[in-house]
């Protein structure tokens, strides 16, 4: 019996992150990156699953990694049977919630302003892209991060459930 995470990605920052947190971690999580994250149905994970099972014993964990800033995504959403790993509005709310508490609504624009104020490391921060020093940031203050993001309201703005992955992930390997 083998356990795999299965997290599809809207877009390239996300794919990017997760693909850190493999590494990190040396997790078993299979991506599937934005080109077919964004025809995301129960479809389209259910044929990525019978993929990636080898016997029938096998665990396979789905995610849904989406920013909910797009209304036509989240109806397409609410149709799959997986985790969301959603960040309302946007993925850098998380990258944002390992510097600094965010409580207060705020627009996609207004985060990246904040996430470049945050920290030294994210002033020249570009989307799809993690310096060194930036996963340093992320890797050291993740405990923080989630404790932060578990206070919000999920689905509301500002929130963000990208821990869940993490917590699947740390449980996994004790």
């Amino acid at each position: 019996m083998k356990q795999v995470f299965l997290v599809f990605c809207e877009g390239e920052t996300e794919t990017n992150y997760i693909d850190f947190i493999r590494r990190e971690y040396h997790s078993p999580i299979k991506i599937v990156s934005k080109t077919e994250g964004n025809r995301i149905s129960q479809q389209l994970i259910l044929r990525h699953q019978n993929e990636l099972k080898n016997s029938k014993n096998d665990v396979i964990q789905t995610f849904l990694m989406y920013d909910l800033d797009v209304k036509s995504v989240n109806k397409k959403l609410k149709s799959c049977n997986a985790v969301w790993l959603c960040s309302n509005p946007c993925i850098e709310l998380w990258f944002l919630l390992h510097c600094k508490n965010q409580t207060a609504e705020i627009t996609t624009v207004h985060c990246l302003n904040e996430l470049k104020r945050s920290n030294k490391c994210w002033h020249d921060y570009q989307k799809s892209f993690l310096t060194e020093s930036q996963k340093s940031v992320l890797r050291e203050n993740l405990t923080m991060a989630i404790q932060r993001a578990k206070r919000l309201p999920e689905n509301q703005n500002p929130s963000s459930t990208v821990y869940r992955l993490l917590e699947w992930i740390i449980s996994s390997e004790m």
